[in-house]
Parts: C-alpha cells; structure tokens; sequence
C-alpha cells in the first residue's frame, strides 16, 4: 500500500514538471513571437536621427570646428568601427544578442550625451568613438537576434521578407526623423536636435531589456580584420571579373559618399532656411528607394524588347549620373538646380552600390561570400580613411571646384570603366 502512494506521488511529481516544462515553453515561444515586434520598433525608433539633416551645421555651428576636423571625425568613426568589430562581436557570441543589442543602445544615449556636453574637437572625438562602439556592439546582433528568433519559431524562411520590411520601416522613420530635425533646429537650436536624438534610442533600449534570448544560439565566429582581408584579398585574386566589379563599386561609392557631407554646406552657401534640410535630406532617402525599385523592372522591360546591353547602361549610367549631380552642384547657383543635383548624385550614387553588390554575389562561391563582402567593405573603408583629411581640406579651399572635380571624376570612370556585358550575371 505504502508502495503504491509512493508510485502515484513520483507519478504526480513528473506529471507536474512536464507541465510546468510544456507550461515553460509555451511562455518561451510566446515571447519568442513578440521578439519580431520589439524589434520591427526597436529598429523604426533607433532609425530616428534629429540631427542628420543639419549635421554639417551642428558641427560648424555650435561645436565651433572647421570642415576638415569633421572629415577627421569621420574617420575616428570609421576607423573605430574597424577596430571593435571583433571584439563586440564576441558579447554577442559569448553571451548573448540581447546583451549586446542592450550595450548598444544605452552606449549611443551616452555618445549623445558626450556630444552635447561642450562644443570640443576633442569631446566630439569621445563621442564618435564611443558611437562607433554602439555601432560596433549593434552590428550582427541585430540580425542574429531576428534570425535566430525566427529559426525557434520555425519561421526562418520569412527572414529575407521580414528583414526588408524592417529596412524599409527604418528608412521611412528616418525621413520622419530628418523632416523633424529642420523643424526642432530652427525652432529649438541646433545642440537640441542632436540632445532630442536620445529619446528614440531610449525606447529602444527599454524595448532590448525585454527580448527574449533564443535558445538557438549560432555563433558568427568572427575572424580578425586582417584575417578577413586575407582570405577575401585571395578570393577576388582569382576572379577577374570581380575585380572589375570591386573596383567600380568602390571607385563611385566612395566619391558619391562626400556628397552626404558636403551638400549642407553648399545649401548654407545658397541661404537654403534650415527646416528645409530635413525634406532635402528626405528626397535624397527617398530617390533612392525610388531607383532601387525602378532598375530591375527597367532591364526587364527594356530585354524584352531585344536590347541585351541594359544592365551595362544601367552600370555605366549610375555612374555618369552620380557625376552629373555632382556637377550640377558646383557648376550652378541657382538653389532649385543644386537640389536636384543633390537628389541625382545621391539617388544614383549611394544606391548603385547596392546594384554592384547583387553582380558581385554571383562571382563569389558560397562559402567564401561573407569574408569577400566584408574585404569589399573594408578597402573602402580604408581608402575613405585616407580620403577624409584632404578631401575636407579641399572644400575648404573651394567646394565648388572640389564638387565639380568630384563629378568629372566619377563622369570618366563610369565611360572608361572596364566592366563589360559578360560580368553583369543574372
């Protein structure tokens, strides 16, 4: 007798943690469910950036420094993302993406704070390195942590569609974001859209302490820098025509970069009223939404009337019509002239980088994609490195000159390029 109550107590000991596991899990995966949804918002509201219409005037402005000290900036930024790539990435492996996605945030509300603090060379310096390290922590957190979340829902293959569409909600709260801050400089000063700038990163941040860490839990298993240079510098050694398509992604890339910090200035020059900077600053984001749309329609429409050289033209165009704006923009005065050769150097420029990435994913094998891309990233990186001081002295000595340069030179490379019909692979 006494046997049996001890039988049917186990029984009902096991019974009741099966429960409490079956109970457990259910509680997992319907934070697992939620996860997608903080993080669509966590994205839209770290996406909002006050300042970045009016930045070139927050620097020159109110913190007091010159054009090339804010090239000089650029580069501390830049480099340090470089830097702690590595090491951040291991948070994210070690511990956990929301650990790190937790370090992110709360690291950039303090580089904002930093920012405000005092108008310093030195201070702004602090500031985009400790940004640089919130970019650093953020970068592939983000998107282990979605992707992950996915394969613990059995979802992982609505990731491309849900990664885009979380893009695309990024973009369009930073059109907000851009129209605002023209709004809040003329209205509140400039110092305060960079201080209002904390506010969407502290929703973020209230948003990463309550993610649930999946249970999947793949490491990226970073390489170091050079590592990474060194295996991909070997894989485009072999392929001639990723060389080509390399080299004419960076060469207008880099050029149509500049027109992101020098376009302010020109419109200071013009007397352009700040809280028009931000819908400028818009119509650049969206052309470029405008255009990544409209080319793979366009070669579809114009190869199915016979011509087989569109994607060529297209290549080629993008880049004689970044160089256009840019032309557009030094060689004129008239304000509605320079908007639009702001518009096309942008829309063309900072979109077709994402064209070349596409061709050059075909000339990659599998297993080699992501240390070539990451090489890719990192030669421009280092040319834009060594670019930064003497292209802002340039525009200090004349940004018209500067701008029209900048045009002829991504004019000819996008007639001489060497890039043929036969590297275009679909």
């Amino acid at each position: 007798m006494l046997r049996l109550k001890s039988m049917k107590s186990i029984k009902s000991v096991k019974s009741t943690a099966i429960l409490d596991q079956e109970s457990s899990h259910a509680r997992h995966m319907k934070k697992m469910e939620q996860n997608i949804l903080k993080l669509y918002i966590m994205r839209m509201f770290a996406s909002i950036h006050f300042f970045g219409s009016v930045m070139i005037l927050f620097f020159e402005d109110w913190g007091q420094i010159s054009f090339t000290e804010i090239m000089i900036l650029e580069a501390f930024f830049t480099g340090g993302i470089f830097l702690l790539e590595v090491p951040t990435g291991t948070i994210a492996d070690k511990f956990s993406r929301r650990s790190s996605l937790i370090l992110s945030y709360f690291v950039n509300i303090f580089a904002v704070l930093i920012y405000v603090s005092t108008p310093n060379f030195y201070i702004f310096a602090l500031a985009e390195i400790t940004w640089a390290l919130a970019v650093a922590l953020h970068s592939g957190a983000f998107d282990a942590m979605v992707y992950d979340t996915l394969v613990e829902l059995n979802q992982e293959k609505r990731s491309k569609h849900i990664m885009s569409r979380m893009q695309i909600f990024g973009l369009s709260t930073m059109i907000i974001g851009s129209i605002s801050g023209g709004i809040i400089a003329q209205v509140f000063g400039l110092r305060a859209t960079m201080l209002y700038s904390a506010f969407p990163l502290v929703i973020a941040f209230g948003l990463s302490l309550t993610l649930e860490e999946p249970a999947t839990h793949q490491e990226s298993k970073k390489d170091k820098p050079w590592e990474i240079f060194r295996k991909g510098c070997a894989n485009i050694k072999q392929n001639r025509s990723l060389q080509k398509l390399i080299a004419d992604s960076v060469v207008v890339s880099v050029i149509a970069y500049y027109i992101l910090w020098i376009w302010q200035k020109r419109m200071m020059v013009l007397d352009v009223n700040v809280s028009h900077f931000g819908f400028i600053h818009s119509g650049m984001i969206l052309v470029q939404i405008l255009l990544l749309n409209l080319f793979r329609p366009l070669e579809r429409l114009m190869e199915s009337k016979g011509w087989d050289r569109v994607k060529l033209a297209v290549v080629k165009g993008t880049a004689i019509g970044t160089g256009v704006g840019f032309l557009m923009m030094g060689l004129f005065n008239t304000t509605w002239v320079v908007i639009l050769g702001t518009l096309l150097g942008a829309g063309f420029g900072l979109s077709r980088r994402t064209i070349l990435n596409n061709y050059m994913q075909k000339h990659i094998a599998s297993e080699q994609r992501a240390t070539t891309i990451s090489t890719v990233s990192m030669i421009r990186m280092v040319i834009l490195l060594f670019l930064n001081t003497f292209v802002g002295l340039a525009v200090e000595w004349n940004m018209q000159a500067t701008l029209i340069g900048l045009g002829v030179l991504a004019v000819v490379w996008g007639v001489v390029s060497r890039i043929s019909e036969n590297d275009l692979h679909d």
